[in-house]
């Protein structure tokens, strides 16, 4: 009966994550997962088994079709900035060794080309479950995108054409794929509401792109919202409303005009650069994963790399290791591309069990196990020949390395004491390369941060890596739906700690960087400015956005207003008084925030 009166009651609020900016009015079209639970395990025979694969091979080749399709619609759309996101997809489904392991799976133990396609998928998407990384960790979903094409595909199921809709709609589902995103057409889709996913996934990407206010994480929107209803989506603030009254309505299509003459007023050209309205300059940088998304750096106006996670290599030729030639080419490219601006690399951040170390003991907590610079140290070997690699592809610009989970100056002595080795040896025989090699630590957790004075002396720059350090700091999982509500970037620790490494950075004369989800957010991007932070790195797609709020405000101003946040004692303080005045102080970019 609770669930029935929830479905007739009005104005039903629901609190999730802000994927993409905007207000959305419409009407519910609800979605399920496509061929998620709609086949089952079949045994074969010898002499299926070459059907089986068949199938299978005709599988792959009719989803990469089917992809192909996609990307050229989405590149026409939206333009090449956009479309690299599917490129992670077509590699998958054009990987060798992906094909090899689902049809030894069907030879092997003699299934169904369904059955194979989902034990092995299941498998990779546990590995990257795994990752602590909140970036590549959501990479879990473009395998199931993936896997669900084709577990369409061999089931012969026909998919809802979301391309050709006949009405206008706000989708609700319990995740929907980035691929199904691309799908959309953008005229009829005026937003969407799930019960999964995060800001970092690809899906959240493309709707930021596309413009749709998106609203994700929300739990159980599902369970309340049924084809029909009118719904109500605040991209902005991350709110969803079902069946709002008359009044409601009124109040959030004022907000949707608002917002839309504001975004009209907005410019996100490349060329201009990131510089408050009092003339203090503000570098943006790219996070950057693919190698896809080197060509994006130009398109979005970013200056350089700030954070290369170089573990994407690695996990895609697991178990085997990419070879020094084939790290030196990636790494390349990365130079060639950002020239003077320059690439921070960051060190292979994986954990001993994705190397299959021998003596490896399975961890009760990974997080805190060996991985990151504790692995690289423990493997020396394959550190070397990542920074053979890098040292070999910095001829062509200028790379820097940054060391993740420093947590003692030890680590960090030894890590710069390998680094020498390896450029000794390299100039004894001869090998060309660049020397000149900045090496920076990520600051991600406590101790790191409060004795980050120490390792300022003999660090070349300072990366402060936000996802981490709020949780080791406060002791949440925020991916843990009991506690994600205290994931809190804007807790007064949080911004005293940074007010610190500001201090720590200017004596010791070095840059500071802040990389991580609080550099993709306008007003906390605003707020790390007004704390003197003048070196972001997100996410390639929000660089503009960010951009345009930097613009949008004076340093001083912000400056001073930060003075007063950190007086105060709790993060819902905070959070109020920045949405509160931030907008008053750019109220043409800001507003309705």
């Amino acid at each position: 009966m609770g669930s029935s009166n929830t479905s007739r009651s009005r104005d039903v609020r629901m609190r999730g994550l802000a994927a993409s900016p905007g207000v959305a009015i419409g009407q519910v079209l609800r979605l399920d997962e496509r061929g998620r639970h709609q086949f089952y395990y079949v045994g074969v025979s010898p002499n299926q088994v070459r059907t089986e694969v068949r199938r299978l091979q005709a599988g792959f080749a009719e989803a990469r079709a089917q992809m192909n399709d996609i990307r050229v619609r989405l590149t026409r759309e939206l333009g090449r900035e956009h479309a690299y996101i599917l490129d992670a997809h077509m590699l998958m489904l054009e990987d060798e060794r992906l094909h090899n392991e689902v049809e030894q799976e069907i030879r092997v133990r003699r299934i169904n080309a369904e059955w194979a396609v989902r034990a092995v998928t299941d498998r990779l998407v546990s590995i990257y479950k795994q990752v602590k990384d909140p970036y590549l960790r959501e990479r879990a979903s473009d395998i199931e995108d993936v896997a669900t094409r084709l577990l369409t595909i061999l089931s012969g199921q026909t998919k809802f054409d979301l391309s050709k809709l006949d009405r206008d709609v706000v989708l609700v589902t319990e995740d929907i794929w980035p691929s199904t995103v691309a799908e959309l057409d953008f005229n009829r889709v005026l937003g969407f509401a799930t019960d999964a996913g995060g800001m970092t996934s690809h899906t959240a990407i493309i709707a930021r792109a596309v413009g749709i206010p998106a609203v994700v994480g929300l739990h159980e929107v599902t369970k309340h919202a049924r084809s029909g209803n009118e719904i109500i989506i605040d991209g902005t603030a991350g709110e969803v409303i079902l069946r709002p009254t008359r009044a409601v309505l009124r109040l959030y299509k004022e907000k949707r005009e608002r917002e839309a003459r504001s975004l009209a007023n907005r410019s996100t050209q490349a060329p201009v650069v990131a510089e408050t309205l009092d003339g203090v300059r503000v570098t943006l940088r790219a996070n950057v994963e693919l190698p896809t998304e080197i060509e994006s750096l130009a398109l979005f106006g970013a200056e350089g790399i700030g954070l290369y996670r170089s573990e994407f290599i690695f996990l895609n030729r697991l178990p085997v290791l990419p070879s020094e030639d084939e790290q030196y080419r990636l790494y390349r490219r990365l130079a060639e591309a950002t020239g003077a601006a320059g690439a921070s690399i960051r060190v292979f951040d994986l954990g001993g069990d994705k190397l299959t170390l021998e003596g490896f003991e399975q961890e009760q907590n990974p997080a805190l196990g060996l991985r990151a610079i504790r692995l690289s140290l423990k493997v020396e070997h394959i550190f070397r020949t990542q920074l053979r690699a890098i040292l070999r592809a910095n001829i062509e610009g200028n790379l820097r390395v940054v060391l993740p989970l420093i947590s003692t100056i030890n680590e960090l002595r030894q890590a710069r004491r390998i680094i020498d080795e390896v450029k000794s040896e390299m100039a004894e025989a001869h090998v060309d390369h660049n020397a000149k090699l900045s090496v920076g630590v990520m600051i991600e957790v406590p101790a790191a941060a409060m004795m980050a004075d120490v390792l300022a002396r003999e660090a070349d720059f300072l990366s402060v890596g936000t996802n981490d350090l709020i949780q080791y700091m406060l002791a949440v999982d925020r991916t843990n739906e009991n506690v994600a509500h205290l994931y809190q970037p804007l807790h007064p620790a949080i911004l005293r700690t940074m007010a610190h490494l500001v201090r720590v950075a200017e004596n010791a004369g070095i840059p500071l960087e802040v990389c991580g989800e609080m550099a993709a957010d306008p007003i906390q991007a605003v707020a790390l400015v007004g704390l003197g932070i003048k070196t972001l790195s997100l996410v390639p797609a929000s660089i503009p956005l960010v951009k345009t709020a930097i613009r949008a405000v004076e340093e001083a101003r912000v400056r001073q207003l930060m003075s007063e946040a950190m007086k105060l004692t709790s993060s819902n303080e905070v959070e109020d008084l920045l949405k509160r005045e931030i907008p008053r102080q750019a109220p043409r970019f800001f507003l309705g925030v």
